[in-house]
């Protein structure tokens, strides 16, 4: 009995070492057995881990066309077209998944086991990298050698060292005899194979080598415009945006019911703590007239947008719905204003982007309607001249919208220049708000100030080599004291010219227009009017308590007392309208 068992123990020790040691190999594929060392001429010893090999397969039926880009260890790229058919797949062992590509550019995912490879290309045919001695999961097989086998010739004429390779693939239980035909060098290294002969489960075909290319820099990216369902996301598409950000955009856009195209072009600017943007728009009416140029301002905090046409300066102001609201800086940015996220972004590696020696990150995204299908390609710097870049920064964005029942599509390219995470939204946005204000005038109930005070400068600082600092502390100085958005102010001017009639040669003068609350809006904000601002600072100029001062010691002004004077002043409309001009009434408003 334990005889019995000894044998049966030890018959199962030696199926194990068959299996994994002698491998269950086809004895009518490889007569010979296996081949278990090099020998002869130089063969070399590994192929490098990134490659581009292209080569035309030719059975006794047919031939196709097979391209394999090898990026590493853990992701390859097949694609091989006949007459009939495209078909590319995308190898990735470290997301272990497959995503396979039809010629109507539908894509399709198959998840794959951890332990598990694809050898097969097509049919029976096996993947180049499967026969350049990788196994399945695109690692060096080091059970891969080769014999020489002499010197012969191939293709009319050309004169090749020969190489034999017999190797057993386990994950198709397949046998592979492959010979090999390398052009007489030195070298013998991958380039120089001009043909590979294949035998496996009675089939064989010939891999007809085209070119092959060591150490390739092409990255592996599916096609533009090919959304994967289900795919896995190996990158985040950048989220970490400042609070405020201006860029300006070239549209190409199609022009409705022609084959033609138009360029519109906008600068856009975002506030998310100000809850305003500002969109600069110049759109080309036709061919035959000039362009149309177009700012509008939203003011989410007060549910109000501003359209002002500088040739005409006209302004239109609308109310906003009730609902909405301020979005994120990335619903703005890549979700067009949708809530919730509901575009999921996949990240489809480095691709070229359409500027010079600049490649891109790309990502794309789609939100789905009942009729059609909203698609958004990003593309964010990657590298310049080869150099990884620390800072993304968005360059363009492909945006086609696709008819569900025709496959019909509508396409939008925008390009993205001068992007800048610090802009100053002061200068950006307060002079045309202004503007606006005079456009549509008191009649319409858009009431402003505009004010004069002198600051006492009788410490003689070079004011006139600080102008913009001074101007700009001056409009964030008189915001944070009236405790209002800087946006009512503006028109900041600065005047340091001598003034000998009233002995104040060396003050400065300084006049800003300040506007009233909006008459109409749906008034989440609250902010006081105009007359209480008045009164204010003037009660804080005439106890002193107003001034301003450079960070750097260029200057510190206080604004004199009693020096504030009410050029124009425009009241609401339950205050009858009063009209004020050059008159000082801020003793009479103290009173």
């Amino acid at each position: 009995m334990i005889l019995v068992m000894f044998h049966v123990e030890l018959l199962i020790v030696c199926l194990l070492v068959r299996i994994i040691f002698c491998q269950e190999f086809d004895v009518t594929i490889c007569p010979n057995g296996l081949t278990s060392s090099s020998s002869g001429p130089h063969w070399q010893s590994s192929i490098p881990k990134r490659f581009e090999f292209f080569a035309e397969v030719s059975t006794d039926a047919k031939s196709v066309q097979i391209t394999q880009l090898f990026h590493s260890p853990k992701r390859d790229a097949i694609i091989f077209h006949n007459f009939e058919l495209i078909t590319q797949k995308y190898y990735d062992f470290q997301t272990n998944e497959i995503l396979s590509i039809d010629k109507n550019m539908e894509c399709t995912r198959l998840e794959i086991d951890k332990n598990e490879g694809q050898p097969i290309a097509i049919s029976q045919i096996v993947k180049p990298s499967i026969l350049l001695g990788f196994n399945e999961r695109n690692e060096y097989n080091n059970r891969f050698y080769t014999r020489y086998v002499g010197s012969t010739t191939v293709r009319g004429g050309i004169a090749v060292q020969q190489f034999q390779s017999c190797f057993y693939v386990s994950e198709q239980n397949l046998t592979i005899n492959a010979t090999y035909f390398l052009k007489l060098s030195n070298s013998n290294i991958a380039s120089d194979i001009v043909q590979i002969d294949v035998l496996s489960k009675n089939f064989s075909y010939t891999y007809n080598i085209i070119r092959f290319i060591s150490n390739s820099t092409l990255d592996i990216t599916t096609p533009s415009g090919v959304f994967c369902p289900n795919r896995t996301i190996t990158k985040k598409i950048p989220e970490n945006f400042p609070s405020r950000l201006s860029l300006h955009a070239e549209a190409l856009v199609p022009v409705l019911n022609t084959t033609s195209t138009t360029i519109e072009s906008y600068d856009r600017l975002i506030d998310q703590v100000l809850e305003f943007e500002r969109i600069d728009y110049i759109g080309t009416k036709n061919n035959s007239l000039p362009s149309s140029a177009t700012r509008m301002l939203i003011d989410y905090s007060v549910g109000l947008s501003y359209t002002y046409e500088r040739e005409t300066q006209q302004c239109t102001v609308m109310n906003m719905s009730v609902n909405t609201h301020m979005h994120t800086m990335s619903q703005i940015v890549f979700q067009f204003g949708t809530d919730n996220n509901v575009i999921k972004f996949q990240y489809t590696g480095i691709h070229e982007c359409d500027r010079d020696r600049l490649q891109c990150h790309r990502w794309i995204g789609q939100n789905e309607q009942v009729n059609f299908i909203q698609q958004y390609e990003w593309f964010w710097s990657a590298k310049y001249n080869q150099i990884d870049l620390q800072k993304f920064i968005p360059i363009k964005v492909n945006i086609n919208n696709i008819n569900k029942h025709d496959q019909s599509k509508v396409h939008q390219e925008f390009n993205f220049f001068n992007y800048n995470s610090l802009p100053n939204s002061m200068q950006a946005i307060d002079s045309t708000l202004a503007e606006c204000y005079r456009a549509l005038g008191p009649s319409h109930g858009f009431n402003y100030a505009i004010l004069r005070m002198t600051l006492n400068n009788d410490a003689k600082h070079p004011v006139e080599r600080h102008l913009l600092s001074l101007q700009y502390r001056l409009h964030l100085q008189l915001a944070v004291d009236l405790g209002i958005r800087h946006i009512r102010l503006s028109s900041i001017i600065i005047d340091t010219i001598r003034n000998s009639t009233d002995n104040q040669s060396k003050d400065v003068y300084v006049t800003f227009t300040l506007l009233d609350n909006p008459p109409i809006s749906k008034t989440r904000l609250k902010e006081p009017s105009s007359l209480e601002l008045i009164k204010t600072l003037a009660l804080q100029i005439n106890r002193g308590d107003f001034r301003v001062r450079d960070d750097d010691g260029g200057y510190e002004l206080k604004a004199r007392s009693n020096s504030l004077r009410t050029l124009v002043l425009y009241l609401l409309p339950h205050e009858n309208h009063t009209a004020v001009l050059n008159s000082n009434i801020t003793q009479t408003m103290l009173h």
